[in-house]
């Protein structure tokens, strides 16, 4: 048995110490204390503090040894272990800031910002639980909504499809935080998305759409942009962005440069396939025409547009196609996606038409022309679709009111290969 505490060794002249850290076998001489039994034992206590603090994960390498040279070889302690929620938040979201775009980090901190609400932002990250996660998204789905609006504050809770979009965020956070040991378990480990049921396109019907257009107190220029979203499938965002200078009525084209963000930002259409030339359908193409009326004179402003690749801009001039006011001079804005999802709201309620999503105006453009017989890869082309998959997919169910006539021409088709009836049998 050694003679002198666990872990202490004397060595010629002076005392070392041994333990583990990190899965590493570390050893320290003691600088200037001497070989003394009381030294010794006093080395034992050291080890023993240094020990615990190993275990409750509160070890500074550097403080304890700030001249070793082990500090090179092991790392020293996190200094984002004891951080606190929202602080963390602020280190991953510049983290993040060189592979997101500008309106990503906007929308991530966003999210973050309502799930450190739930959770508390002064708490340490490293002391936040799996139970505490499960808590978040009861209340994310059934509590406050936090909305600025005074409208929608009056209504708790959230939507499936939003809570499930916070838990994403939270979940990549703390992913992050487990990966760089600021947490030594991820309390999101377990914690399931909520369950979504897929929701058909519900597109406008052709009676529908015509009780829209021509309802007499509807303005000209709503008519104009709701043909144009119709008979184009235009996202609101490339609505929003649609500039006269993107626009060849002699070929009767539009070529989709940019899209328009919720934070009033400009920036390229995500993927590649966004960016495309559509061809004009005439309702489309006579919307424009009448549009040019409106606003084709009015002078071009500057814009700034976000690249995909970062830090990069695109300086362009506009002539929005679609203006806050179409007959002001003073309005120099074009209207935001915000704005069009109100107008489809007070346009539709005009029209007498049941309300749905002012997104199925997209949809409805993908079904009419499915259901005219249109090849589905041009279909996906003209929308934006890397392949016809997602048309396939998505829009390939037939709108009700065709039912009727699919059914006769199935049961013609039919009536042709056999009869309708069973033969009489004859009698003797």
């Amino acid at each position: 048995m050694s003679m002198y505490p666990e872990g202490i060794e004397v060595r010629g002249k002076s005392i070392r110490i041994t333990f583990y850290f990190k899965g590493k076998r570390c050893r320290e001489t003691l600088t200037g204390w001497d070989v003394t039994p009381s030294n010794i034992k006093k080395a034992g206590r050291l080890r023993a503090v240094i020990v615990s603090e190993i275990a409750c994960g509160k070890f500074n390498y550097l403080e304890r040894f700030p001249n070793s040279k082990n500090t090179l070889q092991i790392s020293v302690q996190n200094p984002h272990v004891d951080c606190s929620l929202n602080d963390f938040i602020e280190h991953f979201l510049l983290i993040k800031s060189v592979e997101l775009t500008e309106s990503s980090i906007i929308r991530t901190r966003s999210g973050l910002k309502t799930c450190a609400k739930l959770l508390g932002g002064e708490r340490l990250i490293s002391n936040i639980t799996h139970a505490d996660i499960m808590s978040m998204r009861l209340k994310l789905l059934n509590g406050s909504n936090f909305s600025p609006s005074p409208i929608r504050r009056t209504s708790n809770g959230r939507s499936v499809k939003t809570v499930n979009t916070y838990l994403t965020i939270c979940s990549s956070l703390f992913k992050y935080a487990y990966r760089t040991e600021a947490i030594h378990t991820n309390p999101f480990d377990g914690v399931s998305r909520l369950r979504t049921v897929k929701t058909p396109p519900n597109p406008l019907e052709h009676d529908e759409f015509i009780r829209l257009i021509n309802h007499p107190s509807i303005r000209e220029q709503d008519v104009n942009l709701w043909t144009v979203a119709v008979y184009t499938g235009l996202r609101h965002g490339e609505l929003s962005a649609l500039a006269w200078e993107d626009i060849d009525l002699v070929k009767r084209t539009i070529t989709v440069k940019r899209t328009a963000t919720q934070q009033k930002r400009f920036r390229v259409p995500k993927t590649e396939s966004g960016e495309r030339t559509i061809n004009l359908l005439a309702p489309a193409y006579e919307a424009l025409v009448r549009q040019k009326a409106c606003t084709f004179l009015y002078p071009s402003i500057a814009v700034e547009v976000e690249s995909r690749q970062k830090r990069n801009h695109i300086q362009e001039q506009c002539t929005w196609v679609f203006r806050m006011t179409s007959y002001s001079a003073e309005a120099k804005g074009n209207i935001s996606t915000k704005v069009i999802s109100n107008m489809w709201r007070k346009c539709t309620k005009l029209a007498g038409i049941a309300y749905r999503n002012p997104y199925q105006t997209r949809h409805t453009y993908a079904c009419w022309l499915l259901n005219s017989g249109a090849n589905p890869a041009f279909i996906a082309s003209q929308m934006g679709h890397s392949d016809m998959s997602m048309v396939i997919s998505v829009y390939g169910a037939w709108m009700p009111s065709n039912n009727e006539s699919e059914i006769a021409k199935i049961e013609r088709q039919l009536n042709c290969i056999a009869p309708s009836a069973p033969h009489q049998k004859k009698t003797t």
